[in-house]
């Protein structure tokens, strides 16, 4: 059977990503067609099975819905395999009636998903690694040359406060990338500045310290350059706004 006689005329992307909450952390698959359909909010319809070393995932149906998004966008879908523990699991994952069967492994680093033969899907990246606890990261947007030094002193703050600048294991974190040299990987292309500097760092202190800096401190460079930090507990702070 192919893509053409299946009851889903689309392959399926799929990716690992973990959320990110201040007391928890929840493994979820991210899925949408490869198709584009004229309406931004269709569901892909799934059904999930999990028992206690196996799961069985199967992609259903496009549901058109009557209310649209005037957007054009694929079919997703988000799949909740909260509360699976580290380990090795069998793993089904079908588009319709076309059958797939892999193993999904998971540990402390990083989350894997591995297949031999994809049928009518396809992956986003075969690892993913996990943001360690105590990691913080940002991006400061700016739109002249010569603000780096302003940039680079403000990002002092934070290393002056107790922040540990240590090289990254390499990899993509979903959140962020991290490049074969241990640095975290700054991409301008679509983030609306002409420069773009980003940063990782670990931090075991109290965090309204960094929240201090971020919020009251940079305010004052709001209209220089804007940053915003994220969380190894899924929130984010701006140096903008309120």
């Amino acid at each position: 059977m192919d893509l053409k006689s299946n009851p889903i005329d689309s392959k399926i992307i799929i990716e690992a990503k973990e959320v990110l909450e201040p007391n928890s952390r929840r493994l979820t698959l991210i899925a949408k067609t490869e198709r584009i359909y004229p309406c931004l909010n269709y569901p892909l319809i799934t059904n999930k099975e999990v028992e206690d070393n196996s799961l069985k995932i199967t992609f259903t149906s496009v549901l058109k819905t009557d209310f649209c998004f005037t957007a054009l966008g694929p079919a997703t879908s988000m799949i909740d395999l909260n509360g699976i523990s580290n380990g090795e699991y069998e793993i089904e994952i079908n588009n319709a009636n076309l059958k797939n069967n892999g193993i999904l492994k998971i540990t402390d680093l990083d989350i894997s998903i591995l297949f031999n033969q994809k049928n009518g899907i396809d992956f986003v990246r075969q690892n993913t690694k996990r943001v360690p606890e105590n990691t913080y990261w940002g991006t400061i947007g700016y739109h002249q040359s010569s603000t780096l030094a302003l940039v680079d002193e403000f990002i002092q703050k934070f290393e002056d406060a107790g922040a540990k600048f240590n090289k990254q294991l390499p990899g993509h974190y979903f959140y962020y990338e991290i490049d074969n040299s241990g640095e975290i990987v700054s991409t301008v292309e679509n983030s609306g500045y002409y420069f773009l500097k980003s940063f990782i760092f670990q931090y075991d202190g109290d965090e309204s310290k960094l929240k201090e800096i971020v919020q009251i401190e940079g305010k004052n460079y709001k209209e220089i350059f804007n940053l915003g930090l994220e969380t190894y507990k899924g929130e984010i702070f701006y140096n903008w706004g309120n």
